[in-house]
């Protein structure tokens, strides 16, 4: 049992925004309010991936393992509500912040789960150039520019570790078929800047399933650890119940946090030969005591195989 080279390279961008550049009807720019992430994949065939695809028993009694390695750069941005209003700013709201990161992970698959270990390392405050970024693309969209990144976090380096695994449920109400499969999803995530673990399941629906551990989003890539797809056109609907018990948010500074926060996500996923895009929108439960609504933001995901 080892690790296994197909050649399968991807380039995948994942953008999400909680306006109307990308969620139609809401008109939210507020909290998580942005982030972009540009990841590249590969399988390579190398010793150290070897050794990785076999320890601890991964896989064993379910297939040979894939292992592949991928590389990412992205940004995030915090804002308070009312990111334009100053004065209609809550007394207790996020602090403006900027996250300019990038890492490497590593990823093992056998027939029925799969490991995602990442570490991601970069810079938080003005370096992270998050007020420089916000206010072109405000400029570009016609809106008000930001008011009060002035007083956001300082430059601070942050890393993050975080290991996540998915397995292809096997129970008779949730297994698989022609149309429709299941995946459990839990993991933590440790560092400077989160602190927490989390748990969900995924369920999809459509035609020409293909045979992979479900849709990658910006804080969890898709895997990359798959031969290269049929050249069939794929169409399906998906879902993701979840949720995480947080220790540490150092985007929630000075607030009081929630230690659990809900998620739900809704989206569909369209795929032909080596082209895939998804779109989804994600809701939350409130992050912190003071928060007065719950947030939502959307997702559009761009993956070109070759």
């Amino acid at each position: 049992m080892g690790g296994i080279a197909s050649g399968q390279e991807t380039f995948t961008l994942y953008v999400e925004n909680d306006g109307t550049f990308i969620k139609p009807l809401y008109r939210t720019d507020r909290h998580y309010t942005d982030g972009v992430k540009l990841a590249f994949t590969h399988q390579p065939d190398v010793n150290f991936l070897k050794d990785y695809s076999r320890w601890n028993g991964f896989g064993e009694n379910d297939g040979e393992v894939r292992t592949a390695l991928g590389y990412f750069f992205g940004q995030n941005i915090y804002t308070p509500d009312h990111a334009d209003k100053p004065a209609a700013r809550a007394e207790h709201d996020r602090v403006f912040a900027g996250w300019l990161y990038g890492g490497i992970f590593a990823q093992r698959a056998a027939d029925n789960q799969m490991e995602h270990l990442e570490l991601n390392l970069g810079m938080i405050g003005p370096a992270a150039s998050g007020s420089a970024i916000q206010n072109f693309v405000h400029d570009v969209i016609s809106a008000d520019k930001a008011k009060g990144w002035t007083s956001q976090l300082g430059n601070e380096f942050a890393a993050d570790v975080t290991w996540l695994r998915r397995q292809r449920v096997a129970d008779r109400y949730f297994a698989r078929t022609e149309n429709f499969d299941s995946h459990l999803e839990y993991g933590a995530t440790v560092g400077t800047l989160h602190r927490n673990a989390n748990l969900g399941i995924i369920f999809r629906y459509g035609m020409n399933l293909p045979n992979d551990f479900g849709p990658g989003r910006l804080e969890a890539p898709a895997s990359a650890c798959i031969d290269k797809p049929a050249e069939l056109q794929t169409l399906y609907l998906f879902t993701r119940l979840g949720g995480k018990l947080v220790q540490y948010d150092r985007f929630l500074s000075g607030l009081d946090t929630e230690p659990a926060v809900g998620q739900f996500q809704v989206g569909a996923v369209y795929r032909y030969k080596s082209f895939e895009i998804s779109y989804s929108e994600t809701f939350l439960t409130r992050e912190y005591k003071e928060q007065g609504s719950t947030d939502s933001y959307g997702a559009i995901n761009l993956m070109w195989r070759f």
